[in-house]
């Protein structure tokens, strides 16, 4: 009995490292099931995934596509309204008028170049810029060009801006510009000095102009409609400081006959005779007002 007890004992060893081993193999084909599972999951979602995405952009197509003809295509949202904004010399009634070509016409086609070129016979116009507002409606936004005076022309008399572009002329002198007394070229060094100095010289200043006249930059003159002087201003620098000094030299000069009144420098203003390139030597009898002594030679910035 001694002699079998190993024996019994071996046979029982080797019956648990069977089970344990098969216990083993059961886990490890569940652990493959599991991955199996796991990846035809991943797999199932990924293709879900790429089907949907391919569904949406197909769909993104489409409605892109269908949107396309409509607003292309439908007459919901052709061009039925023109508003125009900007306009002050120039007649809204004209610029609609212009744009008539484009009734009708689906908004989405219409580009600010087409705008821009049926506008362009119109002199007035400067630039436009255009916005839709849906369903029907064109909004135009014009610049105009600003006038700066008036030239002497074959019928009459032009108005012109500071690029020499006649915008409407007149048989009569319109008196609300000055008249410009030089050739309204845009090369001219005179024309354009006149340019810039009536785009800066005050408004209640400009409006009292009469003729204007200028050889170079810095030799801008004119005649007043209410003075029988004359006014070199010079150039357009120091506009405000020109204008602020006016007054006095207008009270200072009228003492005497037509003179010049030389705004080129406002701190020192000069004025003399028209007929002399010299001061006049002159004083003043009485000192004007505002001042406590004025020759007729110097008039203090005051």
């Amino acid at each position: 009995m001694a002699g079998g007890a190993p024996r019994g004992t071996a046979v029982r060893k080797g019956s648990a490292s069977t089970s344990s081993g098969t216990r083993a193999e059961r886990q490890a084909a569940r652990e493959r099931k599991r991955a199996e599972r796991r990846e035809y999951r991943r797999f199932t979602t990924a293709t879900r995934q790429r089907r949907l995405a391919f569904t949406a952009g197909i769909g993104g197509v489409l409605l892109i596509a269908v949107l396309t003809v409509i607003v292309t295509s439908s007459p919901l949202l052709a061009l039925n309204t023109v508003r125009v904004l900007g306009t002050e010399r120039l007649a809204t009634d004209t610029v609609v008028s212009a744009l008539e070509p484009l009734g009708g016409q689906q908004l989405a086609r219409v580009s600010p170049a087409d705008v821009a070129g049926l506008l362009s016979d119109l002199p007035l116009v400067q630039s436009v810029d255009t916005r839709i507002e849906l369903p029907s409606t064109l909004v135009v936004s014009v610049v105009e060009r600003t006038p700066i005076g008036v030239v002497r022309s074959p019928g009459g008399f032009a108005v012109v801006d500071r690029a020499a572009v006649v915008l409407f002329e007149s048989e009569v002198l319109p008196v609300e510009f000055p008249l410009i007394c030089v050739p309204a070229r845009p090369e001219s060094r005179g024309f354009q000095a006149i340019g810039e100095a009536l785009a800066v010289i005050p408004s209640d200043v400009l409006s009292r102009i009469d003729r204007v006249s200028a050889s170079s930059a810095d030799t801008v003159a004119f005649t007043l409609r209410d003075s029988p002087h004359r006014v070199l201003w010079g150039s357009s620098e120091l506009s405000r400081e020109k204008a602020r000094v006016l007054p006095a030299a207008l009270r200072a000069a009228g003492e005497f006959g037509p003179q010049l009144i030389d705004l080129s420098t406002p701190d020192t203003v000069v004025i003399r005779d028209i007929e002399s390139p010299f001061p006049t030597p002159t004083p003043l009898e009485e000192p004007v007002e505002g001042s406590d002594t004025v020759t007729p030679g110097e008039v203090p910035a005051g």
